[in-house]
């Protein structure tokens, strides 16, 4: 009999149990309002030369949120670059220190790393780790996340919030807040007009 099989075994599966939230898995946001749309723009300001924007808008259905990341000017080293929504708008001094950690609702915390197979197991904030990291220097991206929300005074909304670009030491290279672009439409309502 081999004694390690089994072990093994355990210590997988205990790993598999901690990448849960302590509060559970994150849940499918079916709620957005239609219409809700954010953008956050980063400017390349000072030795970082990074300049892109990041779209955020939430489906007719109200369910996910649609993200498109255009940005340029990231180093040619130091990638590939994670991103993230982070807990904290950036400050009016530009430190992206201040936005402190990842959007975190479920208090599933960074270890161990998200699995994109389970994206329900990650961190609301934790976009690369769901839809994959960005290469250099230049990269446009485009994917819904289930897990995000544009629903004031929930956890995961994020409109009030930042977005942060990491080196892959997790050094933060670039910060930049969301602001809505458009009044949200409430269910029900003509959000064409």
């Amino acid at each position: 009999m081999h004694i390690f099989g089994p072990f093994a075994f355990l210590l997988a599966a205990r790993a598999l149990a901690q990448t849960t939230g302590m509060l559970g898995d994150a849940m499918v946001i079916t709620n957005n309002p239609p219409g809700a749309r954010y953008t956050a723009m980063f400017k390349g300001k000072g030795m970082n030369s990074t300049k892109g924007v990041v779209t955020a808008v939430s489906g007719k259905d109200g369910k996910g949120v649609s993200f498109t990341l255009m940005l340029q000017g990231l180093p040619k080293d130091g990638g590939p670059y994670s991103y993230h929504l982070h807990d904290r708008p950036v400050p009016t001094d530009g430190n992206c220190t201040g936005t402190m950690g990842h959007l975190d609702p479920y208090k599933r915390t960074q270890s161990p790393a998200c699995n994109m197979t389970m994206p329900q197991t990650c961190e609301v904030g934790d976009l690369s780790g769901k839809h994959g990291k960005i290469v250099g220097p230049r990269e446009s991206k485009s994917f819904v996340d289930w897990y995000a929300a544009l629903v004031p005074d929930t956890g995961a909304f994020f409109g009030n919030r930042s977005i942060v670009v990491h080196y892959a030491n997790s050094t933060r290279l670039a910060c930049a807040n969301f602001t809505m672009d458009m009044p949200m439409c409430m269910p029900g309502e003509d959000c064409e007009g």
